[in-house]
Protein backbone atom coordinates (compact mmCIF):
# COMPACT_ATOMS: atom_id res chain seq x y z
CA UNK A 1 0.00 0.00 0.00
CA UNK A 2 2.97 2.64 1.02
CA UNK A 3 4.90 1.70 -2.66
CA UNK A 4 1.02 2.20 -4.75
CA UNK A 5 0.85 5.48 -3.14
CA UNK A 6 4.09 6.85 -3.33
CA UNK A 7 3.91 5.53 -7.15
CA UNK A 8 0.59 7.94 -7.15
CA UNK A 9 2.33 10.69 -5.68
CA UNK A 10 5.39 10.61 -8.08
CA UNK A 11 2.97 9.93 -11.26
CA UNK A 12 1.52 13.25 -10.19
CA UNK A 13 4.29 15.49 -9.46
CA UNK A 14 5.47 13.92 -13.64
CA UNK A 15 1.82 15.05 -14.42
CA UNK A 16 2.48 18.29 -13.26
CA UNK A 17 6.09 19.15 -14.19
CA UNK A 18 5.09 18.26 -17.82
CA UNK A 19 2.02 20.77 -18.10
CA UNK A 20 4.26 23.36 -16.25
CA UNK A 21 6.60 22.77 -18.94
CA UNK A 22 4.19 22.72 -22.01
CA UNK A 23 2.47 25.96 -20.74
CA UNK A 24 5.60 28.00 -19.89
CA UNK A 25 6.34 27.29 -23.53
CA UNK A 26 2.97 28.05 -24.86
CA UNK A 27 1.64 30.75 -22.67
CA UNK A 28 3.97 33.92 -21.92
CA UNK A 29 5.50 34.34 -18.98
CA UNK A 30 3.37 37.47 -18.38
CA UNK A 31 0.40 36.39 -18.52
CA UNK A 32 0.96 33.62 -16.05
CA UNK A 33 -0.34 36.15 -13.29
CA UNK A 34 -3.60 36.77 -15.66
CA UNK A 35 -3.87 33.42 -16.11
CA UNK A 36 -3.66 32.58 -12.44
CA UNK A 37 -5.95 34.80 -11.24
CA UNK A 38 -8.69 33.82 -13.78
CA UNK A 39 -7.99 30.41 -12.25
CA UNK A 40 -8.88 31.59 -8.57
CA UNK A 41 -11.98 33.65 -9.81
CA UNK A 42 -13.36 30.50 -11.79
CA UNK A 43 -12.48 27.83 -8.23
CA UNK A 44 -14.43 30.91 -5.47
CA UNK A 45 -17.16 30.97 -8.36
CA UNK A 46 -17.65 27.68 -8.59
CA UNK A 47 -17.43 26.87 -4.90
CA UNK A 48 -19.80 29.40 -4.57
CA UNK A 49 -22.56 27.98 -6.57
CA UNK A 50 -21.33 24.57 -6.55
CA UNK A 51 -20.51 23.82 -2.62
CA UNK A 52 -21.62 20.37 -2.29
CA UNK A 53 -19.47 18.92 -5.24
CA UNK A 54 -16.37 17.16 -4.47
CA UNK A 55 -13.87 18.47 -6.59
CA UNK A 56 -14.66 21.47 -5.74
CA UNK A 57 -14.64 21.68 -1.85
CA UNK A 58 -11.13 20.45 -1.91
CA UNK A 59 -9.92 22.86 -4.73
CA UNK A 60 -11.60 25.32 -2.25
CA UNK A 61 -9.52 24.41 1.16
CA UNK A 62 -6.61 24.43 -1.00
CA UNK A 63 -7.55 28.28 -1.89
CA UNK A 64 -8.22 29.19 1.33
CA UNK A 65 -4.75 27.55 3.04
CA UNK A 66 -3.69 31.24 2.63
CA UNK A 67 -6.60 32.61 5.48
CA UNK A 68 -5.57 29.97 8.03
CA UNK A 69 -2.85 31.09 10.19
CA UNK A 70 -0.63 28.51 9.32
CA UNK A 71 -1.35 28.76 5.85
CA UNK A 72 -0.94 32.32 6.20
CA UNK A 73 2.87 32.00 7.46
CA UNK A 74 3.85 29.95 5.23
CA UNK A 75 2.90 32.32 2.47
CA UNK A 76 4.58 34.89 4.18
CA UNK A 77 7.70 32.93 4.62
CA UNK A 78 7.79 31.53 0.96
CA UNK A 79 7.67 35.34 -0.38
CA UNK A 80 10.54 36.46 2.00
CA UNK A 81 12.58 33.49 0.92
CA UNK A 82 11.62 34.46 -3.28
CA UNK A 83 12.70 38.16 -2.52
CA UNK A 84 15.51 37.88 0.11
CA UNK A 85 15.75 37.44 3.67
CA UNK A 86 17.80 41.03 3.98
CA UNK A 87 14.71 42.45 2.33
CA UNK A 88 11.70 40.42 3.86
CA UNK A 89 12.65 40.90 7.65
CA UNK A 90 9.10 42.60 7.91
CA UNK A 91 7.28 39.73 6.33
CA UNK A 92 9.23 36.67 8.02
CA UNK A 93 8.54 38.92 11.61
CA UNK A 94 4.82 39.06 10.35
CA UNK A 95 5.18 35.46 10.21
CA UNK A 96 6.66 34.84 13.37
CA UNK A 97 4.27 36.75 15.40
CA UNK A 98 0.99 35.04 13.04
CA UNK A 99 2.33 31.79 14.38
CA UNK A 100 3.44 32.04 17.97
CA UNK A 101 -0.36 34.36 18.57
CA UNK A 102 -2.18 31.43 17.18
CA UNK A 103 -0.37 28.15 18.69
CA UNK A 104 -0.18 30.37 22.38
CA UNK A 105 -2.99 28.33 24.61
CA UNK A 106 -3.73 31.68 26.04
CA UNK A 107 -4.80 33.63 23.14
CA UNK A 108 -6.37 30.04 21.54
CA UNK A 109 -8.65 29.36 24.53
CA UNK A 110 -9.61 33.58 24.22
CA UNK A 111 -10.49 33.45 20.44
CA UNK A 112 -12.44 29.44 21.35
CA UNK A 113 -14.40 31.05 24.42
CA UNK A 114 -15.26 34.03 21.98
CA UNK A 115 -17.48 32.01 19.51
CA UNK A 116 -18.61 28.72 22.63
CA UNK A 117 -19.76 31.87 24.81
CA UNK A 118 -22.04 32.63 21.94
CA UNK A 119 -22.93 28.87 21.17
CA UNK A 120 -23.64 28.46 25.41
CA UNK A 121 -25.81 31.52 25.27
CA UNK A 122 -27.96 29.79 22.19
CA UNK A 123 -28.32 26.49 24.30
CA UNK A 124 -31.66 24.98 25.08
CA UNK A 125 -32.81 23.43 28.12
CA UNK A 126 -33.34 19.85 26.27
CA UNK A 127 -35.99 18.73 25.01
CA UNK A 128 -38.17 15.93 27.29
CA UNK A 129 -40.40 14.92 23.87
CA UNK A 130 -37.56 15.60 20.78
CA UNK A 131 -38.59 13.86 17.65
CA UNK A 132 -34.77 13.75 16.73
CA UNK A 133 -31.33 13.95 17.69
CA UNK A 134 -28.73 14.77 15.19
CA UNK A 135 -25.08 14.59 15.49
CA UNK A 136 -23.21 16.36 13.77
CA UNK A 137 -20.28 14.64 14.32
CA UNK A 138 -17.26 14.83 11.97
CA UNK A 139 -14.07 14.03 12.96
CA UNK A 140 -15.26 11.84 15.94
CA UNK A 141 -13.80 9.33 15.54
CA UNK A 142 -10.71 7.47 13.80
CA UNK A 143 -10.88 3.94 12.48
CA UNK A 144 -7.58 1.98 13.39
CA UNK A 145 -8.05 -1.78 12.36
CA UNK A 146 -10.06 -3.65 14.53
CA UNK A 147 -10.41 -0.42 16.64
CA UNK A 148 -12.33 2.75 16.52
CA UNK A 149 -10.88 5.35 18.52
CA UNK A 150 -12.46 8.76 19.85
CA UNK A 151 -10.79 11.95 18.74
CA UNK A 152 -11.04 15.31 19.96
CA UNK A 153 -14.95 15.96 19.54
CA UNK A 154 -15.48 12.17 20.62
CA UNK A 155 -17.91 13.47 23.89
CA UNK A 156 -20.23 14.25 21.34
CA UNK A 157 -20.91 10.43 20.91
CA UNK A 158 -21.42 10.47 24.73
CA UNK A 159 -23.37 13.52 25.40
CA UNK A 160 -26.14 12.04 22.55
CA UNK A 161 -26.54 9.15 24.80
CA UNK A 162 -26.81 11.32 27.58
CA UNK A 163 -29.80 13.24 25.98
CA UNK A 164 -31.54 10.21 24.29
CA UNK A 165 -31.43 8.43 27.81
CA UNK A 166 -33.34 11.89 29.23
CA UNK A 167 -35.58 12.52 26.62
CA UNK A 168 -38.03 9.51 27.93
CA UNK A 169 -39.30 9.03 24.20
CA UNK A 170 -36.96 7.10 22.54
CA UNK A 171 -36.06 9.95 19.75
CA UNK A 172 -34.60 9.03 16.41
CA UNK A 173 -31.15 9.41 16.46
CA UNK A 174 -29.33 10.56 13.14
CA UNK A 175 -25.72 10.33 12.68
CA UNK A 176 -24.32 13.02 9.81
CA UNK A 177 -20.57 13.17 10.12
CA UNK A 178 -20.42 14.35 6.52
CA UNK A 179 -18.85 12.67 3.34
CA UNK A 180 -15.99 9.96 4.73
CA UNK A 181 -13.23 8.00 2.37
CA UNK A 182 -11.91 4.90 3.42
CA UNK A 183 -8.00 4.42 3.38
CA UNK A 184 -8.07 4.03 -0.56
CA UNK A 185 -10.05 7.15 -0.85
CA UNK A 186 -12.92 5.77 -1.71
CA UNK A 187 -15.93 7.94 -1.04
CA UNK A 188 -18.84 5.46 -1.21
CA UNK A 189 -17.05 4.41 2.40
CA UNK A 190 -19.23 5.31 5.51
CA UNK A 191 -16.68 4.92 7.62
CA UNK A 192 -17.11 7.36 10.30
CA UNK A 193 -20.72 7.26 10.21
CA UNK A 194 -21.32 3.26 10.75
CA UNK A 195 -18.28 3.84 13.64
CA UNK A 196 -20.62 6.37 15.43
CA UNK A 197 -23.74 4.89 15.02
CA UNK A 198 -21.54 1.35 16.42
CA UNK A 199 -20.12 3.78 19.40
CA UNK A 200 -23.89 4.90 20.35
CA UNK A 201 -24.97 0.75 20.40
CA UNK A 202 -22.20 0.18 22.77
CA UNK A 203 -23.21 2.70 25.52
CA UNK A 204 -26.71 2.37 25.31
CA UNK A 205 -28.97 3.57 22.20
CA UNK A 206 -30.62 1.15 20.47
CA UNK A 207 -29.48 0.11 16.57
CA UNK A 208 -32.94 0.49 15.59
CA UNK A 209 -33.02 3.93 16.55
CA UNK A 210 -30.17 5.06 14.92
CA UNK A 211 -30.14 6.04 10.82
CA UNK A 212 -27.15 7.69 9.45
CA UNK A 213 -26.46 9.82 6.99
CA UNK A 214 -22.77 10.43 5.89
CA UNK A 215 -23.86 12.26 2.18
CA UNK A 216 -23.61 15.70 2.74
CA UNK A 217 -20.57 17.68 2.40
CA UNK A 218 -21.40 21.19 4.00
CA UNK A 219 -23.51 22.01 6.43
CA UNK A 220 -26.69 23.30 4.08
CA UNK A 221 -26.40 19.65 2.53
CA UNK A 222 -26.49 17.84 5.46
CA UNK A 223 -29.52 19.67 6.22
CA UNK A 224 -31.52 19.16 3.18
CA UNK A 225 -31.29 15.28 3.65
CA UNK A 226 -31.55 15.32 7.58
CA UNK A 227 -35.13 17.25 6.64
CA UNK A 228 -35.87 14.57 4.19
CA UNK A 229 -34.70 11.51 6.57
CA UNK A 230 -37.43 13.53 8.92
CA UNK A 231 -40.17 13.37 6.60
CA UNK A 232 -39.62 10.47 5.89
CA UNK A 233 -40.01 9.09 9.23
CA UNK A 234 -43.09 11.12 9.34
CA UNK A 235 -41.04 13.37 12.00
CA UNK A 236 -41.38 17.14 10.11
CA UNK A 237 -42.55 19.58 12.25
CA UNK A 238 -41.23 18.43 15.15
CA UNK A 239 -38.54 19.49 17.54
CA UNK A 240 -34.78 18.54 16.67
CA UNK A 241 -32.21 18.14 18.88
CA UNK A 242 -28.96 19.47 17.59
CA UNK A 243 -25.44 18.24 19.18
CA UNK A 244 -22.37 19.76 17.76
CA UNK A 245 -18.98 21.05 19.24
CA UNK A 246 -19.34 24.48 20.55
CA UNK A 247 -17.28 26.29 17.97
CA UNK A 248 -19.58 26.80 14.90
CA UNK A 249 -22.45 25.66 16.81
CA UNK A 250 -24.23 28.73 15.82
CA UNK A 251 -23.78 28.24 12.22
CA UNK A 252 -24.95 24.66 12.08
CA UNK A 253 -28.21 25.74 14.26
CA UNK A 254 -29.23 28.68 11.49
CA UNK A 255 -28.42 26.63 8.73
CA UNK A 256 -30.46 23.63 9.89
CA UNK A 257 -33.01 26.30 10.91
CA UNK A 258 -33.22 27.85 7.01
CA UNK A 259 -33.59 24.61 6.16
CA UNK A 260 -37.18 24.51 8.21
CA UNK A 261 -36.00 22.27 10.83
CA UNK A 262 -37.25 23.66 14.67
CA UNK A 263 -33.83 23.39 15.80
CA UNK A 264 -32.73 22.66 19.79
CA UNK A 265 -28.90 23.67 20.49
CA UNK A 266 -27.24 21.03 22.44
CA UNK A 267 -23.47 22.19 21.84
CA UNK A 268 -20.36 20.61 23.10
CA UNK A 269 -16.96 19.68 23.05
CA UNK A 270 -16.31 23.27 24.02
CA UNK A 271 -12.36 23.73 23.39
CA UNK A 272 -11.93 26.99 25.60
CA UNK A 273 -11.18 26.66 29.33
CA UNK A 274 -13.58 28.45 31.58
CA UNK A 275 -12.52 32.21 32.59
CA UNK A 276 -9.82 32.95 34.53
CA UNK A 277 -10.56 35.26 37.76
CA UNK A 278 -10.48 38.58 36.83
CA UNK A 279 -7.58 39.03 39.77
CA UNK A 280 -5.72 35.67 38.93
CA UNK A 281 -2.72 36.15 36.32
CA UNK A 282 -2.57 33.35 33.74
CA UNK A 283 0.04 30.66 33.86
CA UNK A 284 3.26 30.67 31.86
CA UNK A 285 2.48 27.62 30.53
CA UNK A 286 -0.45 29.09 28.46
CA UNK A 287 2.08 31.51 26.51
CA UNK A 288 3.97 28.35 25.50
CA UNK A 289 3.10 27.25 21.56
CA UNK A 290 1.85 24.06 21.14
CA UNK A 291 0.06 22.20 18.01
CA UNK A 292 -3.26 21.93 20.48
CA UNK A 293 -3.46 25.71 20.27
CA UNK A 294 -3.05 25.92 16.56
CA UNK A 295 -5.78 23.46 15.72
CA UNK A 296 -8.26 25.32 18.02
CA UNK A 297 -7.23 28.90 16.57
CA UNK A 298 -7.41 27.06 13.37
CA UNK A 299 -10.82 25.97 13.96
CA UNK A 300 -12.09 29.25 15.15
CA UNK A 301 -10.92 31.08 11.58
CA UNK A 302 -12.39 28.18 9.77
CA UNK A 303 -15.93 28.54 11.13
CA UNK A 304 -15.57 32.59 10.56
CA UNK A 305 -14.97 32.08 7.15
CA UNK A 306 -17.87 29.56 6.93
CA UNK A 307 -20.15 32.34 8.71
CA UNK A 308 -18.97 34.99 5.82
CA UNK A 309 -19.39 32.28 2.99
CA UNK A 310 -23.05 31.43 4.40
CA UNK A 311 -23.99 35.23 5.04
CA UNK A 312 -22.82 36.27 1.79
CA UNK A 313 -25.05 33.31 -0.20
CA UNK A 314 -27.80 34.67 1.70
CA UNK A 315 -28.23 31.35 3.71
CA UNK A 316 -27.20 32.37 7.06
CA UNK A 317 -28.81 34.81 8.96
CA UNK A 318 -27.09 37.14 12.17
CA UNK A 319 -23.48 39.06 11.90
CA UNK A 320 -20.55 36.59 11.02
CA UNK A 321 -18.83 38.72 13.03
CA UNK A 322 -19.88 37.39 16.26
CA UNK A 323 -17.19 34.39 15.50
CA UNK A 324 -14.31 36.94 15.27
Amino acid sequence: MPFVLLTQILLWVIITFILYRLLTEVIPKQYFTLLGGLFLFAIIALAFFFPNDGLVSAAWNVISFPLKPLGAAIVLLIIALRNGLAKSQNLVVTAMVILLISSMPFFANLLAQRSEIIAAQTEAAPAQTTGAIVLLGRGSSLPFGAQTQLNNTGDLVFYTNQLYQASGNQPLVIVSPGRSFDAQGNPDQTVEANDIATLLTQVGVPRSRIVTEPSGLDLRGRARQIQSILQEQGLEGTSVTIVSPGIGSRIASQAFTDAGINVIAQPTGFFGSRPVAINRLPSPVSFVPSVEALTVSTRVVEEFLTSIYYTLRGTLSGNPGNLG
